[in-house]
């Protein structure tokens, strides 16, 4: 232990640039043992009990995590038995390729990692931390484990999943502290995840909670039989939906905070009621075109589109692709004081100051159509319709676009020229929809690379081929994640959008106009500067920022 005391010390006077003989003088007396050397030039005030264990790992060899909540995986949480994590004093922070990271308060346990080892089937990897960081998730745990155990005995007990509990006592259960304890505490879990979707479903065997994490499916939770009744009903009443009926799907919304919301759908199945709940965070959006992603080339494009004085602007990606944010961040620049900005949408996501936004009420025979018309009699000069769903709203955004308005929407299409197919087989006369279009922007999102642990790698040939780039030819910048404690050994951390954006030229406009070939329309686009997602999807990925075999995940040209 002298041996390892010195070098310790050793390795704090170089990392303090002190004097080794100031800090043996500082630890006169001090008991023996790393740890309480550090706690003693705390004490002193020399250094922070933080910093003197990244010091302490960095001479042992071992990785340091400072255990904060929002760095641990939710999944994780109950890898071990609390009674075992307790005894050890063992807090499991990653699990990347068959290796469980786990942080001992003792470095030296060796009894506690062949412990841990055999009740896990893994290797373990030790992992150094602050006892104060290892007590408190300890804690965290503690009350987690014992709180989720009591809530669903509490639940099972009751007998709320019996078929025979009628409507009115499935109310009274409801409101039960423990369903609701139980409800709130798997939002919360997957909030801190950084989940953008959390799905409640039922099984044969229990009732599995999955969640979405840039933009992967991960199991959270699977609860014993018995509580799917209780918990979508709890989901039901806390999102304002009927509860008494089971047989239609029903939507509705659940207000977190002032800035994050839940939007949620309940659907019949023949095991029971599925609902998912959209996470819609404002707190993290930023309105601004700068930050959109795009690539310089693209975003010229758009802000052409979207600043003309008139015409169609529309955003086309699958549901969740960030197609409201680019949108709203168009409005936003559009949002001027000499300037009469109005939105019909369904639903309103994110409030606009100093613009009047129209929330979609079917029951009120407010759609969007019907919105859309009374909007062009409120003298506006830009109009957002949320989304063109029909030839009847489609032409009345077609009319307003021609009549000197500028109308932004979205549409679901696979790409940005299929877009122009999409509005004629609507209905749409191509001879109005050509002068009508400015501009057209199709996006997804791609998992962002992790940036502690990216390392350079070369795709396969197959993959090549998809980007047109031959096999052997060495490209730059390519990366991948190698799996870390930073990103929860996924090697993915958040997401980034690639984009193809479709400039209507006065030439495009025509040959839309008179219905003119695919092979026609793609060159003349080509000509006015779009370029597909793929190829943006390379460019970000030459830039580190993806893999390529994310972007064909969800770029892949039809």
């Amino acid at each position: 232990m002298e041996e390892k005391k010195a070098d310790l010390i050793g390795a704090l006077a170089v990392s303090m640039d002190e004097d080794r003989r100031f800090l043996e003088v500082a630890l006169k007396d001090c008991p023996s043992g790393e740890a309480a050397q550090i706690e003693k030039l705390v004490a002193r005030g020399m250094l922070t009990l933080d910093r003197g264990y990244r010091i302490w790992a960095e001479m042992l060899g071992l990785p340091y995590h400072g255990l904060e909540e929002s760095t641990l995986d939710p999944k994780l949480r109950h890898r071990l038995p609390i009674d075992l994590a307790l005894r050890h004093n063992a807090v499991v922070v990653s699990e990347v390729n068959g290796i469980l990271s786990v942080a001992l308060k003792n470095p030296f346990d060796l009894l506690a990692v062949d412990e841990i080892q055999e009740f896990t089937g893994m290797s373990v990897q030790v992992v150094l931390s602050t006892p104060a960081a290892i007590a408190t998730a300890l804690v965290r745990m503690q009350k987690g484990a014992s709180g989720i155990e009591g809530l669903i005995q509490r639940l099972l007990k009751s007998e709320i999943d019996s078929q025979s509990v009628d409507a009115e006592k499935l109310r009274r259960l409801v409101g039960d502290d423990a369903v609701i304890k139980l409800v709130d505490h798997l939002i919360d879990e997957a909030m801190r995840a950084r989940a953008s979707d959390i799905h409640v479903e039922p099984q044969r065997d229990g009732l599995r909670v999955r969640i979405r994490i840039d933009g992967d499916l991960d199991t959270l939770y699977t609860l014993p039989p018995g509580l799917q009744r209780a918990v979508v009903a709890r989901i039901k009443v806390a999102s304002g939906m009927d509860i008494g009926e089971s047989r239609k799907p029903q939507d509705g919304r659940i207000a977190v905070s002032e800035k994050v919301e839940l939007r949620v759908s309940v659907l019949p199945s023949v095991l029971g009621e599925k609902a998912v709940m959209r996470v819609l965070d404002r707190s993290g959006v930023t309105l601004d075109p700068a930050k959109l992603g795009m690539s310089s080339h693209n975003l010229e494009l758009f802000r052409r589109g979207f600043t003309s004085p008139n015409g169609i602007v529309l955003l086309t990606g699958p549901t969740g692709s960030g197609k409201t944010t680019t949108l709203y961040t168009a409005m936003s620049e559009l949002n001027r004081p000499d300037t009469n900005l109005i939105s019909v949408e369904d639903p309103v996501e994110y409030e606009l100051q100093g613009t009047t936004q129209v929330q979609v009420d079917v029951k009120a025979e407010r759609t969007f159509a019907s919105a859309l018309r009374a909007i062009l009699r409120q003298d506006p000069d830009v109009v957002m319709v949320g989304e063109i769903r029909d030839a009847e709203t489609a032409g009345i955004a077609v009319q307003a676009a021609l009549t000197g308005h500028l109308v932004l929407s979205t549409v679901h299409t696979n790409d940005a020229l299929s877009t122009v197919h999409r509005l004629v087989d609507m209905g749409l006369a191509p001879y109005l929809l050509g002068p009508a279009l400015r501009c057209v922007v199709g996006q997804r999102l791609v998992a962002r690379i992790c940036g502690e642990c990216a390392e350079p790698y070369v795709p396969n040939a197959a993959v090549l081929a998809e980007f047109g780039l031959p096999e052997g030819q060495k490209e730059p910048g390519l990366r991948r994640g190698r799996g870390c404690q930073a990103c929860r050994g996924r090697g993915k951390r958040g997401r980034i959008a690639v984009h193809e954006v479709l400039n209507v030229t006065s030439e495009l406009a025509a040959a839309i106009s008179r219905r003119s070939s695919d092979d026609e329309l793609q060159r003349l686009a080509a000509a006015g500067g779009y370029r597909r997602m793929l190829q943006d999807g390379l460019e970000k990925a030459r830039r580190g920022f993806v893999q390529l075999e994310d972007v064909l995940a969800v770029a892949r040209a039809d």
